[in-house]
């Protein structure tokens, strides 16, 4: 009988301790690694750990922050958009256009730039959220697409942005970078949203299962299209962040590859590919991760090739952090049903 009447009272601590097991594991692994590597590098290297190499890192990986942070929501969902990478090429050039050619104010030129990266979230987000379309081969195509319409709108390089996009790729505010103020204030929103929100915790069931949340009336479509709306938007705002670090864009290589960079950063983090699971506190540290990884070979002299041989492991290490994170949370999940029964 004592047994019986302790076990409805200890089954919350033990649902909530089984739920997010997964997300520490995996989250601590990530933690250890990125501590190990940093000794490594600063034992290699003896610039490495000074505070200028440091904001060099976080300046260098800003824009692909912002994608990975806005982004974050959208996976935990159980979507993804592999268009990003040419969505900021697209923004980007049409960014640096409306300075250069079309004679547009800076500040204007910059929303346009944002909104330029929404409107295709927002196509994306129609034909995937509300027409029900697979994501994966949408969000490729949209990868093709745009950045085939970039080069026809522009095939040459653009140069020479002015003075206010340049203090924004690489100018200070308050004594620290610009591009660092974005990509904390990506990371903060993402974080306030899926931990402090309403609809942070319906993405959650979105992403476990979207019938099941569909039929409890959860607004499972306006829901995906917002999502992509603001994975759009970062995209733009990276885009809009890049031309401003380099003072003009290249249509050919502008943004290239970035969706892959933003997905293991997203999967390196902890979030899992199939939805339903992730802290956009462990994406902030695959973030880091990543950036000391590609500064500290940089700093080594280490063959490029090398570099994307190291990218493709992160990207492999990343799967196996999600296959690790499915396999104790579904662990977890079993043990919580049989705990249910023999209270019964």
């Amino acid at each position: 009988m004592k047994t019986a009447a302790l076990a409805p009272q200890a089954e919350p601590l033990a649902s909530r301790l089984l739920a997010g097991r997964g997300d520490l594991i995996v989250n601590n692994i990530l933690l250890v690694a990125l501590i190990l590597l940093i000794a490594f590098f600063a034992s290699q290297s003896p610039a490495f750990l000074s505070v200028s190499n440091f904001k060099v890192i976080l300046t260098n990986y800003a824009a692909i922050g912002v994608v990975a942070a806005v982004m974050t929501p959208l996976v935990i969902a159980g979507h993804v958009d592999l268009s990003v990478g040419s969505n900021i090429a697209f923004s980007g050039m049409v960014t640096a256009l409306a300075i250069t050619s079309w004679g547009v104010p800076p500040a204007v030129a910059f929303g346009v730039g944002v909104a330029t990266g929404a409107a295709v979230g927002l196509v994306n987000g129609l034909l995937n959220g509300v027409l029900r379309f697979n994501p994966i081969i949408v969000t490729l195509g949209m990868l093709g697409l745009l950045r085939g319409v970039t080069l026809l709108v522009n095939s040459t390089e653009v140069y020479g942005l002015g003075d206010t996009f340049f203090w924004i790729g690489n100018g200070d505010l308050l004594g620290i970078p610009v591009l660092l103020w974005f990509v904390c204030g990506a990371f903060a929103l993402a974080g306030l949203f899926t931990s402090a929100t309403v609809w942070g915790r319906h993405i959650y069931a979105i992403g476990i299962n979207p019938q099941a949340a569909f039929l409890a009336a959860l607004p499972v479509r306006g829901l995906l299209v917002a999502l992509y709306v603001a994975a759009g938007a970062a995209a733009g705002l990276a885009g809009v962040m890049l031309v401003g670090r380099l003072d003009g864009a290249s249509p050919g290589s502008l943004g290239l590859q970035m969706e892959l960079q933003a997905l293991t950063i997203i999967l390196l983090g902890g979030v899992a590919f199939a939805g339903g699971r992730g802290r956009v506190m462990g994406v902030v540290t695959a973030w880091v991760f990543l950036g000391v990884m590609d500064n500290g070979l940089t700093l080594l002299n280490v063959p490029p090739f090398v570099q994307l041989v190291a990218s493709g492991l992160a990207l492999v290490f990343a799967a196996s952090l999600d296959a690790l994170g499915s396999f104790i949370t579904t662990r977890g999940a079993r043990r919580k049903l049989v705990a249910e029964r023999l209270a019964k």
